[in-house]
């Protein structure tokens, strides 16, 4: 131990005592909770500032006890001792100073957060205080009615519900007020502050107290009033239904003066009890605004109108009964002028409705249009003047309603002659308006024709003045002759408006009348002009026609134009090397067709001139068959040359599409190498069988371009079949390079070649094998070459009776087995997995044992691939497949099923060199033979009993004709989708629920006494005013 450790301990020792002497001298100056709140406010942010300074304490303490660590290590036991005593000293110095910081400061913010929550209370209070107290200094608002009044009677009986709802509130207030007075000894909350809280709340209670009482009397009083104004009005109705009863009653005019006087007697002795209800009135219109007061004098004032218009009415039926009905002769007389007045007027009524009446459906001339206006026009006037005699009988019909009799069958018959009259008046202006019409639109359309004629008139001299196209011309002669009958036409038409111009006067106003005269003249002139014009054109263009050539040089010409069409096209027809010659091809034949359309117009030229010469129509009906053949040919050209385009460009995106994939197998395949040249797929299993299951749906696909390709090259020349051929040569390299690279993956996902179980048949290790195969199994060791000929027979049989899906191999020749082009689309050709199957002259020769080995590898390899393609079809039996799917399913089942017959082939080459190397490989070249012949059974038993869902039913027929079930393997149904995700998702679900149940155990765990959960006092859902016990500390 150094002096210089000696010194340094002494001093951080020093300066963690210091800290806490500093710290506990600033905490006892502010360990105090009575004062004003701003005070208290204050001493809190100190305490928080000390319990936030507590690290700079804990950081001058580690020092200390590190410092003490390097004395205790190398000092004497004199020397450690002492050390020991310091520590303990230090760390007992160090925990009494947390603790006495956690607790002031607890106690001093626990004051604090009351007070504020007192604050807050009270604030509220006082703000409901005084809104309150603003409600009560309005004074009482004046409503309408006796409805309004009541509402705000109960109201204010709400409100005062309201402040006695408050008594509860101000009485807490004021026990936590003199909770915190005990604490703080503060003004604010003394004995004198709650007397006057108290004071302040008793007074408002009285004030709404005093304001319901008087809301009630008001209340009341309107309804008192109401009660009265209500059965006065039904005593005036009473009364009033008595002198109508008295007036209907049968009787003698002598009784009911005297039932009116004992009622009128009756009526006037009611006059106190409406001064009564006018006097109560004046007290409400005092307690009641403007609009209710308004209503109530309102309401007063009609009472006594209402019981004076029921005297008055008594005092004039009395007067009415007095005065006897003597004027009953004057009524009759009246009577009877009026209905002959009536009479005479239908009369007249009748005649004009006669003269307005014409033959239906008939076709007047102008004149008698004319004579039609004028008649109406007439009938018109005589209703104008009928029109004071109408009034006139109105007039007398008011007259007879003021006697007492009944008019009203008088009045019916005034009312329908009326009707009659209107209706008639009507009509005759509906007809007037309707000739005028016709009479303007007769003159009017005259002169719409002539300027349309006029425009046709300029178009055909303008477009005729430098024409020189034949069938132009004679279009043009044509319509100048129509224009001409129609020029003629016109012409009478306007001589006859001229000569009848006297009545455009009495149609139109004076100055349109001048206008149309105008018009009409100018018209006159224009047409003559334009009519000497066209016939000059006429005479001009037939003069042209005639020094034109004739149809015999016309009829040469288009001859010579079809024959180099025909030529053009004959030049242009053939098959294309590529799809950019393809639409040169396209475009040229395009050009073609344009101008057999152009040639068109020629055609229907000649047509006119041979309508004037029928001998020469033979001729022209030759042109026109060539013409036509040469379009529908052109058409038929050009629609199979776009097909074929459209052929060509699908093709080479496949191809392209295709190429393109097999470069990123090759690349992904390739990177399982390494660049020692072993090959490894360590970490990479997914990706490596993700890859390798790409292989089959692209090898339906080169089947399918093979068969492309062949529809192509009958569509394409022999240069641009070279480069297809090339093309797919290319491509055939590039899949044969692909799968034998694919082989070595392929082995490696599976495992060795030689352990079987584990590794080509891995994928279909969800089948079961029948228990006939191990019979037929047994039966191969000793009958091996009839056992495969019997199940070679089956399985093509099952073929045949499928469609012969299978070829047979017996009747094929070497030169068929070579891959062609022409096999392309047969599934024989340039993508076949494997090397062609070798001729029945080779398969005779010796085979030593590195070739015999050889081929049986390559064969194993084959079969694994091709039971993996199987163990596809029958993995996504159970799963529910689209269109495209399903046909994607047929083409590799119906792919699969073609090769058997190569693999059987290539099995029987594989016994035969068995045989002939017996002697050098012996029983282990024999036991892997039949290995591998169980292996070839047990596929071909699997693929005879697969069947795809679209083909069940056919298959079903086919086995019941056959009359035996078919033998495969049994399917074990892989569990669904459904059910492997509840089987991944329920360990999951019961991990979440274990985490929710401790979540929710967690707050149990907590001690009540806890000062971090005592003292937050914030966390409270409610207001915590009623704490009796001591400061959490």
């Amino acid at each position: 131990m150094t002096e210089q450790e000696q010194r340094t301990f002494t001093e951080r020792l020093e300066a963690a005592l210091s800290w806490m002497k500093a710290a506990q001298e600033r905490l006892r100056a502010n360990d105090n909770t009575q004062g004003p709140r701003n005070a208290l406010e204050a001493r809190l942010r100190e305490t928080e500032k000390i319990h936030q300074s507590e690290h700079d304490g804990r950081v001058k303490m580690e020092m200390a006890l590190v410092a003490a660590e390097h004395l205790l290590e190398t000092g004497e036991e004199g020397v450690k001792s002492h050390i020991h005593a310091k520590l303990k000293e230090l760390k007992s110095c160090w925990e009494e100073t947390c603790t006495y910081i956690i607790h002031c400061h607890s106690r001093i913010e626990w004051v604090w957060l009351h007070w504020s929550e007192y604050l807050k209370a009270l604030r509220e209070f006082e703000s409901w205080l005084a809104k309150q107290q603003c409600h009560l200094d309005v004074g009482v608002p004046l409503q309408v009615g006796l409805k309004e009044k009541l509402w705000q009677a109960d109201q204010q009986r709400v409100a005062l519900s309201d402040v006695h709802g408050q008594a509860a509130l101000i009485k807490r207030l004021l026990d936590e007020a003199a909770v915190l007075h005990d604490r703080t000894r503060d003004p604010s909350v003394d004995s004198r502050a709650r007397e006057g809280l108290q004071q302040a709340y008793d007074d408002l209670k009285d004030k709404v107290e005093d304001r319901l009482a008087l809301l009630q009397g008001m209340a009341e009083e309107h309804r008192t009033y109401r009660g009265s104004v209500e059965r006065f009005q039904s005593w005036l109705l009473s009364k009033t239904k008595e002198l109508t009863d008295l007036m209907e009653k049968e009787d003698t005019s002598e009784n009911k003066i005297q039932a009116l006087k004992a009622l009128d007697d009756m009526v006037a002795s009611e006059e106190k009890t409406l001064q009564h209800i006018e006097a109560a009135a004046e007290g409400v219109r005092v307690q009641t605004c403007p609009a209710g007061a308004e209503l109530v004098v309102d309401e007063a004032e009609e009472l006594r109108l209402g019981w004076q218009r029921l005297r008055q009415g008594l005092c004039e039926v009395e007067e009415g009964l007095r005065s006897t009905l003597d004027t009953h002769g004057d009524y009759t007389a009246r009577c009877r002028r009026l209905q002959d007045d009536v009479g005479s007027l239908r009369t007249r009524l009748r005649e004009l409705e006669r003269e307005l009446e014409d033959p239906r459906g008939a076709e007047f001339s102008e004149a008698q249009m004319m004579d039609q206006w004028r008649r109406y026009t007439d009938v018109r006037e005589a209703l104008a003047a009928e029109e004071s005699q109408v009034e006139r009988l109105k007039s007398q019909l008011k007259e007879l309603f003021g006697f007492s009799e009944d008019s009203r069958h008088i009045s019916d018959d005034v009312l329908a002659v009326v009707r009659e009259h209107q209706s008639v008046k009507c009509k005759a202006a509906k007809l007037c308006s309707e000739s005028e019409c016709s009479l303007r639109k007769t003159l009017e359309d005259t002169l719409l024709f002539f300027a349309r004629w006029r425009d046709m008139v300029s178009q055909v001299l303008e477009a005729s003045a430098e024409v020189t196209d034949l069938s132009h011309i004679l279009q043009l002669l044509q319509n100048i002759e129509r224009l001409v009958k129609d020029s003629i036409q016109l012409q009478e038409r306007l001589n006859q408006l001229q000569t009848r111009g006297d009545r455009l006067q009495s149609l139109f106003d004076p100055k349109r009348s001048d206008a149309l005269r105008s018009e009409l003249s100018s018209a006159t002139r224009n047409r003559e002009l334009l009519h000497d014009q066209l016939i000059q054109r006429k005479g001009r263009l037939e003069a042209f026609i005639s020094s034109t050539k004739d149809f015999e040089e016309a009829s040469v010409v288009i001859g010579s134009k079809l024959s180099s069409l025909r030529d053009a096209m004959m030049a242009t027809v053939g098959l294309q090397p590529d799809i950019l010659a393809k639409k040169s091809q396209s475009q040229q034949f395009r050009v073609i067709q344009k101008e057999l359309e152009d040639c068109e117009a020629h055609i229907t030229a000649l047509e006119t001139l041979v309508s004037s010469c029928p001998s020469k129509h033979s001729r022209f009906e030759k042109l026109y068959r060539d013409w036509k053949y040469l379009n529908e040919t052109i058409e038929a050209n050009l629609h199979k040359c776009e097909e074929n385009i459209g052929h060509h460009a699908n093709f080479h995106e496949r191809f392209l599409n295709l190429e393109k994939w097999l470069t990123i197998a090759k690349q992904k395949l390739e990177s399982f190498k390494s660049p020692t040249g072993e090959w490894s797929i360590e970490k990479r299993q997914h990706e490596a069988q993700k890859t390798l299951g790409e292989f089959p749906e692209k090898e339906i696909q080169l089947h399918q371009l093979e068969m492309q390709a062949q529809t192509l090259l009958k569509r394409t020349s022999e240069e641009g079949r070279v480069h297809i051929e090339g093309d797919m040569t290319r491509l055939q390299g590039l899949w044969l390079a692909l799968y034998t690279t694919s082989l070595n993956i392929h082995r490696l996902v599976n495992g060795s070649i030689n352990k079987v179980d584990s590794g080509c048949f891995g994928q279909t290790e969800d089948l079961a094998v029948l228990p006939g195969l191990q019979q037929d199994h047994h039966h191969q060791h000793q009958q091996p070459l009839a056992e495969d000929s019997t199940v070679d027979t089956n399985v093509n049989s099952d073929a045949a009776s499928r469609g012969a899906l299978w070829p047979a191999s017996d009747e094929e020749s070497p030169e068929e087995k070579a891959p062609t082009m022409e096999s392309l689309g047969q599934g024989e050709g340039a993508f076949r997995l494997f090397t062609q199957p070798p001729t029945k002259q080779q398969a005779s020769t010796m085979m030593d044992e590195v070739e015999f080995e050889y081929k049986r590898t390559e064969f194993e390899a084959w079969l694994c691939k091709e039971n993996e393609l199987l163990s596809g079809i029958l993995n996504s039996k159970g799963a529910t497949l689209k269109g495209n799917q399903l046909k994607i399913q047929q083409e590799t089942l119906n792919a699969l099923r073609s090769r058997v017959t190569w693999g059987q082939e290539h099995f029987q080459l594989l016994l035969q060199g068995s045989a002939m190397s017996k002697s050098g490989s012996g029983s282990a070249a024999d036991a892997s033979l039949e290995e591998l012949r169980y292996r070839w059974m047990l596929y071909k038993s699997k693929l005879k009993a697969v069947v795809v869902p679209q083909a069940r039913l056919g298959s079903k027929k086919i086995t019941h004709k056959l009359g035996k079930p078919a033998t495969g393997a049994t399917l074990y149904k892989k569990p669904g989708l459904l059910q492997r995700v509840c089987r991944l998702a329920l360990p999951l679900w019961l991990l979440f629920l274990a985490l929710l149940l401790l979540a929710f155990l967690l707050p149990l765990v907590d001690k009540g006494e806890s000062c971090s959960i005592s003292n937050n006092f914030a966390r409270s859902f409610s207001v915590m005013l009623r704490y009796s016990g001591p400061p959490p500390t």
